[in-house]
């Protein structure tokens, strides 16, 4: 090939820059071509809003090896937009990026505890389960959110169930036996299963024998499963809810060790009231 065609071809905008590239040893001319190939945008960020300046939003980079020979290299931030798409799949979404423990606002005694116990069970390779029940508005979602988004990072499948929402969609489907199955399995198997407001209903009353059902058997099927991780939040505590199902509940209370919390009910805890 001609040095005016490859001008042409790499878009060299001048008679002098083509001389110059001819007159480039081979491995030069295949740097410069990968530099121009690196230059190039991608549009990854438009899937999952990260925008990377290292790869520019393509995933990957192209790099000259020894041998003269170019190898495509997956871009570190393919670990991000990993961990992103977990996210979204998880349920869980954009408050991810709030509900994180370093903007978790601890300055009283029962505050520091929780979040102190919520990062210690991340850090507990033999924990499994973890239960914080009681007052609205004291920060439960917010550290079990913390929580979730430390197993995502970790690579772990994750799984959002907000259980008024959720439970009655499942409850719905209970005479469609191929959803109800698709739909319950993926929460009795999903490695890690974050249950919010486990319990809650919509007037305020004790949950359903459908509700306890249900539960029995999404939980049930974890405790047989000792890898599994399920993290729940409650305003129930979990005297409460060991009064709905003492079995399976006692289990729970036993398996939660020290990873269990009841806020006592005080509407000073309550921090969506603070301002």
């Amino acid at each position: 090939m001609s040095p005016q065609s490859i001008g042409q071809l790499l878009d060299i905008p001048n008679k002098a820059d083509v001389e110059k590239f001819a007159r480039m040893s081979y491995r030069e001319r295949r740097q410069m071509i990968i530099d121009i190939e690196n230059g190039i945008a991608g549009n990854l960020n438009e899937q999952d809003g990260y925008n990377c300046k290292l790869c520019k939003n393509r995933g990957y980079t192209w790099k000259l090896n020894d041998d003269d020979m170019d190898t495509r290299v997956d871009c570190q931030c393919k670990a991000v937009r990993e961990m992103l798409r977990r996210g979204k799949k998880s349920g869980l979404g954009d408050i991810l990026k709030d509900y994180r423990f370093d903007k978790f606002k601890a300055t009283e005694g029962w505050q520091i505890d929780l979040k102190n116990k919520a990062e210690e069970f991340c850090q507990d390779d033999s924990a499994r389960w973890f239960f914080v029940g009681g007052q609205p508005g004291a920060g439960k979602t917010h550290l079990c959110t913390a929580i979730a988004a430390h197993y995502i990072k970790a690579g772990r499948n994750v799984k959002y169930m907000l259980w008024c929402e959720d439970a009655k969609k499942l409850k719905s489907l209970v005479n469609e036996y191929t959803e109800y199955q698709t739909a319950i399995n993926e929460l009795k198997s999903v490695d890690v299963l974050y249950i919010d407001d486990f319990f809650k209903t919509q007037h305020g009353e004790q949950p359903t024998k459908g509700d306890i059902n249900l539960a029995f058997e999404i939980l049930n099927h974890r405790l047989m499963n000792p890898e599994q991780i399920t993290i729940i939040s409650s305003e129930k505590t979990l005297t409460d809810i060991l009064s709905y199902d003492e079995a399976t509940m006692s289990r729970i209370y036993q398996l939660t060790g020290r990873y269990k919390t009841n806020i006592a009910k005080d509407i000073g805890k309550n921090y969506r009231l603070k301002d």
